[in-house]
């Protein structure tokens, strides 16, 4: 497949968390604002020390000391808008946490990267490091792009059986929740030029570059 399908979407908002206060109990409370006795799906590992997962209607909360993870179950654009406003609604219940930063999270995978999409990550060191015996297991290439007040770091990644990755993230630096919540306000408008730029990804595949 050549086409690119949506995968891991999230929103992360990147600051010092209160942990005690986000139980999965707190998360149902004070995120989902869901009345008392409302069951939520808690996902708890059980080989290793990894916070608790809670699900609740096509979203997944996350919480860390240094990051709140708002992940969608359907990587489509309905549910990347309802992690955002999740995340906003947060940002304003929960204003006295220290925070640093927000980004939003779009990718697409390939099992089979196009040729021509693999041509635009070659790079001349490429030709160099074959030369000299190496075998090339996967590429990467990134470029911050500047998206006022943020930037918009894309990067696309490619495995050792041409599979591969583009990442669009959407990333503001702020310690002001009201900054933070107005970047998150963009989130229609970020899905927009994510999906612009996939489909000048398929261009270039079906001009063959040129």
């Amino acid at each position: 497949m050549t086409t690119g399908e949506p995968f891991g979407w999230n929103v992360v908002v990147m600051g010092a968390w209160n942990v005690a206060i986000l139980t999965p109990d707190g998360i149902r409370k004070r995120l989902y604002q869901l009345p008392e006795g409302t069951p939520v799906e808690v996902q708890i590992a059980i080989d290793r020390p990894l916070p608790p997962r809670v699900r609740h209607e096509g979203l997944m909360v996350v919480p860390a000391a240094d990051a709140l993870d708002i992940s969608t179950v359907q990587a489509d654009r309905p549910s990347l808008l309802r992690a955002a406003e999740l995340a906003k609604k947060t940002l304003q219940m929960l204003p006295e946490t220290p925070l640093s930063a927000v980004g939003l999270n779009i990718r697409y995978q390939f099992t089979a990267l196009p040729d021509e999409l693999i041509t635009l990550v070659k790079a001349p060191i490429d030709d160099l490091l074959s030369d000299a015996g190496f075998s090339i297991g996967g590429r990467m290439t990134r470029r911050s792009l500047v998206v006022t007040p943020g930037v918009l770091n894309l990067e696309v990644t490619q495995g050792k059986m041409a599979e591969g990755n583009i990442t669009l993230n959407f990333h503001r630096d702020s310690s002001d929740p009201i900054e933070l919540v107005s970047w998150l306000s963009r989130a229609n408008e970020f899905l927009e030029q994510s999906e612009n730029f996939l489909a000048l990804v398929k261009a270039n595949v079906k001009t063959g570059g040129a």
